[in-house]
């Protein structure tokens, strides 16, 4: 189906641009999503206070992966080699990502849009591995992803709430088994717990203060075609380790996230 324009990166985080004033600055991620754009050159060693799960760094180039797994360690000494291009060759700037709780210490990449890398915090992902399994959760990155849903049970995570448009993404063969779990609610005109999609049948995403009357607007956290369906169903929430997960599925799936309330 027809995609809309997805080719904005941030759309409803707030941008906060980290200078290359080679001074060592604090960045304050205020209430609601931020993403940091670190500009290119020396930044200095800068301090990040009251990192969230819906905060992102969106870097000038990729950060050195040493295994290729998509997630970024950060060094024993508890900060991020933002300008890492090799084990050896560190860069010259660091960052500490400081949140309410305890020290941010590992990133997971989203992949690249106009020139910029974005990386969040993998805990969001990697809280939905427990119940449902590594290889069953499938995120995509900002750009435009085709996904196979079939062979049995599984899950795509849209972390809508990094307030990102995460893209135009096709998705087949969604069945009564699968799962779509964002962190913000898709709004719901009738509010019935039925999203119906456009009239271009793609489910137009809220972004990072969903639901709200203007999301269906061009869609700020992205798109999504299904091919299988015209509509999702929303089965409800839950929270897990600080982040809250809201789940959609067809109309016949029996999926309970809250078996034990």
């Amino acid at each position: 189906m027809a995609f809309g324009d997805n080719s904005v990166l941030i759309s409803t985080a707030t941008r906060q641009d980290v200078v290359a004033n080679g001074t060592s600055d604090t960045y304050q991620a205020a209430d609601g999503a931020n993403a940091f754009v670190i500009a290119n050159g020396n930044v200095g060693d800068d301090l990040f206070l009251g990192w969230g799960a819906n905060d992102s760094i969106i870097n000038n180039r990729q950060i050195f992966d040493g295994n290729g797994d998509g997630f970024i360690q950060f060094g024993a000494n508890g900060v991020l080699d933002i300008d890492r291009t090799s084990r050896r060759n560190a860069g010259q700037d660091q960052l500490q990502l400081a949140g309410d709780n305890a020290n941010i210490t590992e990133l997971r990449y989203l992949g690249s849009k106009n020139g910029g890398f974005v990386y969040a915090d993998s805990a969001t992902l990697k809280n939905l591995w427990e119940p449902f399994g590594r290889t069953n959760v499938i995120e995509g990155t900002v750009g435009d992803n085709t996904f196979d849903m079939s062979g049995g049970a599984k899950v795509l995570f849209h972390d809508n709430a990094l307030g990102l448009n995460l893209g135009g993404d096709t998705i087949n063969n969604f069945g009564d088994d699968d799962l779509l779990v964002t962190t913000s609610m898709i709004f719901d005109s009738d509010s019935n717990q039925t999203v119906t999609f456009g009239q271009n049948d793609v489910l137009d995403i809220s972004g990072s203060n969903g639901p709200s009357a203007s999301d269906p607007q061009g869609g700020p956290g992205g798109q999504l075609d299904f091919t299988s369906q015209t509509s999702v169903t929303y089965l409800g929430s839950n929270e897990i380790n600080g982040v809250t997960y809201y789940y959609y599925g067809t109309a016949n799936s029996t999926f309970d996230p809250t078996p034990g309330a």
